[in-house]
């Protein structure tokens, strides 16, 4: 939907490699000049594959031609980086990292972060989705994410942990085991269903304790940029090779 340099068809073949950079990606294309490939996988939109703090939003945008999601110049003189993940960790390292990564995507980290007024933990996700998202949106940049529940109920000590998860789940059952579903090339999380990514989990099956672990060790014939953002519902925006038109194509939207 938002168009080049985005594939024109959803990006669904798993098990090909999702490369950072457009020209890391135009390397496995041989014999065309890095100069074409980059060129044509463009499609005349300049990707520099470089990225920038932006202090406002407390993520970081990609020095690019605006149009596309997180695309804006970078106001000179300002410090570049290689990727989000290097932006986030030096250029906001004020910031959370899990906030200014998922920002910086789009998208919400499904973290869990303390509510102090009401002596619970909320989920970061999308409030439209109901509880156990936070009622509004979650733009404490520099609170930290926790993975799990648990992890964020130990910051409330006074708060007996039964209760803190009680009040936190808002009666939907979350464990925080997550599972691989081979139909998707993702990995679902054991809970129940009505959020998104919730599924009973089909016992026999073995469950890990996130979703890096699940792609990792369930889903290892699967790209882990590709089962890491399909799981949290999003894209990798990432690089993969379009071999039958001799280019890179962005795995996006």
């Amino acid at each position: 939907a938002d168009g080049p340099p985005c594939s024109e068809s959803k990006h669904v073949d798993e098990s090909a490699t999702i490369f950072d950079t457009p020209d890391a990606c135009c390397e496995m294309l041989g014999w065309v000049s890095e100069g074409t490939c980059l060129s044509d996988s463009s499609a005349n939109v300049t990707v520099r594959e470089s990225y920038f703090a932006d202090y406002e939003s407390g993520s970081c945008l990609q020095d690019c031609e605006p149009g596309l999601f997180g695309c804006a110049p970078a106001p000179p003189p300002i410090v570049l980086y290689d990727s989000i993940e290097a932006c986030c960790t030096v250029g906001q390292s004020w910031v959370d990292f899990n906030y200014c990564t998922s920002r910086s995507n789009g998208t919400y980290s499904n973290g869990w972060v303390v509510d102090w007024a009401n002596e619970k933990c909320v989920k970061d996700c999308d409030p439209a989705d109901g509880p156990p998202c936070s009622e509004s949106k979650h733009v404490d940049e520099s609170a930290t994410i926790f993975d799990t529940p648990d992890a964020c109920c130990e910051m409330l000590g006074w708060v007996s942990e039964g209760t803190c998860l009680s009040d936190s789940s808002a009666n939907v059952t979350v464990r925080e085991s997550y599972f691989a579903d081979y139909e998707s090339g993702s990995c679902l999380q054991d809970c129940e269903p009505g959020l998104f990514g919730c599924a009973p989990a089909p016992p026999p099956i073995v469950l890990y304790d996130s979703i890096e672990a699940c792609c990792t060790v369930g889903q290892s014939w699967v790209d882990f940029n590709y089962c890491t953002s399909r799981s949290n519902g999003t894209y990798s925006n990432g690089w993969v090779v379009d071999w039958a038109n001799e280019k890179c194509v962005k795995d996006c939207d």
